[in-house]
């Protein structure tokens, strides 16, 4: 039996049993988008559609930002981005909001969405500051030593 899923953030429809679905045009209960009259997906894919991630994306940031909630600490957001990215298989650089947002509403420890936002302002800014991070520590802590001939040349 197929699972209705919503056309914008392809996650399962909540009440909803059976194809075509909905009957008549309703929000959706995680995005709070309309789908249309019979338009929901039979399944989601893995990767999804980019634009209707994207358009959900939007709609939980805006969410978020209305929410305003305290700002958390960036050392603990950077560890649950680098975690959450780690555990999807893919660089911090890309870790899509939606996919961060459906494992922090499992995960109570993971900082929420909101605190995400009120600490970086944005999406992408807290991803750069995780990434930098990860890249930081990946990096030699000192540079080689030049030793000999090689020194001469260097200078």
């Amino acid at each position: 039996m197929m699972v209705p899923h919503c056309p914008h953030c392809l996650l399962p429809v909540a009440g909803a049993t059976s194809l075509p679905f909905p009957p008549a045009a309703m929000r959706c209960s995680r995005c709070r988008l309309i789908i249309g009259a019979g338009r929901a997906r039979a399944e989601a894919s893995d990767d999804g559609d980019a634009r209707a991630r994207g358009s959900a994306a939007g709609v939980l940031a805006n969410a978020a930002r209305r929410a305003q909630s305290e700002p958390g600490g960036a050392e603990e957001i950077g560890a649950a981005l680098r975690a959450c990215a780690i555990e999807l298989d893919c660089p911090v650089e890309r870790l899509r909001m939606l996919d961060y947002q459906q494992r922090s509403v499992t995960d109570p420890a993971m900082p929420g969405l909101s605190a995400i936002l009120a600490t970086f302002t944005t999406w992408k800014s807290a991803r750069t500051a995780a990434g930098d991070r990860t890249a930081a520590t990946a990096a030699p802590a000192t540079p080689h030593a030049v030793e000999g001939d090689d020194a001469a040349r260097v200078a």
